[in-house]
């Protein structure tokens, strides 16, 4: 082998290599997984994907519905419930999160869960995920405005991540 040749060959690789690369940086940044119907609602914004036997936690990023003990917590849950039965579900995922569950906007019907959730005034827009969240903001602030679901009374309610807090619900507990 000549050395021109070996470089072609060496160059071709490493751009096989990079190529490769951008290919599974892509697909492992966003990838979106389907599952069939069976879906387990934990609350207004974590879920159980159950395909084949296996499970997956999901939350549902962008948004932090109230807990089942706080008020609008069981109502968020049944409405969840009911959007996502018998729709086949599709999650977006941005990440992982430090309990194990992965972190996205969940499909159905042609909808985002997530967005759902939130024009319905039924959870209240998690700041802390920005990057992934355009548009959510929006979607709060016009909930609050026309006082859908938490907001009925006003905007000063209490924070599901306060209640947590205050009621030390710090795990995920389901």
């Amino acid at each position: 082998m000549s050395f021109a040749s070996f470089l072609i060959s060496k160059a071709q690789y490493l751009l096989l290599i990079f190529i490769v690369n951008l290919v599974c940086l892509a697909i492992a940044t966003q990838p979106l997984w389907a599952a069939s119907f069976a879906v387990r609602v934990f609350d207004g914004d974590n879920i159980t994907l159950v395909e084949r036997g296996i499970k997956t936690k999901v939350h549902l990023a962008c948004i932090d519905a109230p807990e089942l003990l706080q008020s609008g917590g069981e109502q968020a849950r049944k409405i969840l419930q009911n959007f996502l039965n018998d729709e086949e579900v599709y999650v977006r995922v941005f990440k992982k999160d430090k309990f194990g569950r992965y972190t996205g906007e969940v499909l159905a019907g042609g909808q985002v869960a997530n967005k759902v959730m939130l024009s319905l005034g039924l959870a209240h827009y998690d700041r802390l995920q920005e990057r992934d969240c355009q548009g959510y903001e929006e979607i709060e602030a016009k909930a609050q405005a026309e006082h859908l679901g938490i907001w009925a009374n006003g905007t000063e309610v209490m924070l599901p991540s306060q209640f947590r807090k205050e009621n030390k619900l710090l795990g995920v507990g389901y």
